[in-house]
């Protein structure tokens, strides 16, 4: 039994909706702006007017909350479920995020006027949206930072083979966050220009806030529906960990390549059926390099890659949840968006880092998502 890919939704600071987004993305526009909140002046991509395309009934919701609830409707809607059909029991949702609803914390710091003075914890997003869609199915909200997204996707998958749900809700999001911002740029990880993954000249990442969603359905629950298209199945995926260093990773990227291997071998396939790798590609020296490591060892030379970092910012744990929906979409578009900002490669990226769109057909892709602590993570998407 596949897990099958239904719907898929995102909201960034270059689309509110998926079409949108995707031909921006293609376009190689960026949202990364001048952005000022609390007399800091910085880098950031922002989603804009957000307030407009928020669900009815929400507005008192926190930022983050409201992203990720809007993104669930619009993904849900794509799928054609009704939920009205479905046991609540048997749908659950699996959500990814590094600083959850921080947005509240700050306000109270700041002594902005609030209605509550109720701390939220991450979990408490995930259970106010669950709440709110009447879902009662398996609830969980992963903390793994910035590949938090392919690690709550990878919770949503085994839900679904273990028989706990037949409908899973799976992503990420994080929204605007101070708090992020001053722990990136204490380690001076902060670019002060343009994001340049793999650029020989990248000085760091861009922030960037928004969510990712998809959802996953059995193949015998989705074969039941008169309605609704499989955009894509989940084939396989690894989860590691280098426990090399709590902000820098591993130089000889040994946890990026057992993540990729171990994807490899649960999907059943080889280096070989894969012909584009979404890669984390954040900009800053250590990562872009760990990366080309691993890649090269993988794959070999002339591995096509990309990030979308320099378009939409690093969207924490959102990021690879963002990722996957790229790459769903490029299998059933069979195009490749663009790396933007990249003038001279650095001579250690063996890939061929892709800088124009371009025409994409192959069966199956990987997304590479990589976080603080040495936590690694490989999905493997495959077109049906």
């Amino acid at each position: 039994m596949r897990v099958l890919v239904s719907g898929l939704s995102t909201i960034n600071s270059i689309g509110t909706n998926i079409n949108d987004f995707w031909n921006n993305l293609l376009l190689g526009k960026s949202g990364i702006t001048e952005y000022t909140k609390y007399n800091v002046k910085t880098k950031y991509a922002i989603v804009n007017d957000f307030e407009k395309h928020i669900a009815p009934g929400t507005e008192d919701l926190g930022r983050a909350t409201s992203l990720l609830l809007t993104c669930i409707e619009d993904a849900v809607f794509s799928s054609g479920l009704d939920f009205a059909d479905v046991d609540p029991g048997k749908i659950g949702i699996s959500i990814g995020t590094t600083m959850g609803e921080l947005g509240k914390h700050e306000d109270i710091v700041f002594g902005s006027p609030l209605k509550s003075m109720k701390i939220e914890r991450p979990y408490m997003m995930t259970d106010k949206v669950a709440s709110y869609l009447k879902i009662s199915g398996p609830i969980w909200t992963v903390t793994n930072a910035c590949a938090a997204g392919n690690y709550a996707i990878a919770k949503a998958y085994e839900d679904i083979k273990s028989g706990r749900a037949d409908v899973m809700i799976a992503g990420g999001v994080d929204a605007f966050s101070l708090t992020a911002y001053a722990g990136f740029n204490s380690l001076r990880a902060i670019t002060p220009e343009l994001c340049r993954p793999f650029d020989q000249h990248r000085k760091g990442l861009v922030l960037g806030e928004g969510a990712g969603i998809l959802i996953l359905e059995s193949e015998e629950h989705f074969l039941k529906r008169k309605n609704g298209q499989a955009l894509a199945s989940i084939s396989g995926f690894g989860l590691t960990a280098d426990a090399y260093h709590v902000t820098k990773p591993d130089p000889k990227a040994r946890g990026a390549i057992s993540a990729m291997e171990l994807a490899l071998k649960m999907a059943g396939i080889t280096p070989l059926d894969i012909k584009f790798v979404s890669s984390h590609g954040t900009g800053t020296p250590s990562n872009d390099y760990m990366e080309a490591i691993s890649l090269n060892h993988v794959f070999g030379k002339g591995i096509k890659t990309n990030s979308i970092k320099a378009n939409i910012g690093h969207t924490l744990g959102a990021a690879s949840a963002i990722e996957a929906v790229v790459c769903i979409m490029a299998l059933n578009e069979m195009k490749l968006p663009p790396t933007i900002n990249l003038i001279k490669k650095d001579p250690v990226i063996t890939a061929d880092v892709i800088t124009e769109k371009q025409e994409f057909t192959s069966r199956y892709i990987m997304s590479n998502s990589y976080a603080f602590g040495g936590v690694n993570s490989s999905l493997i998407l495959e077109k049906v």
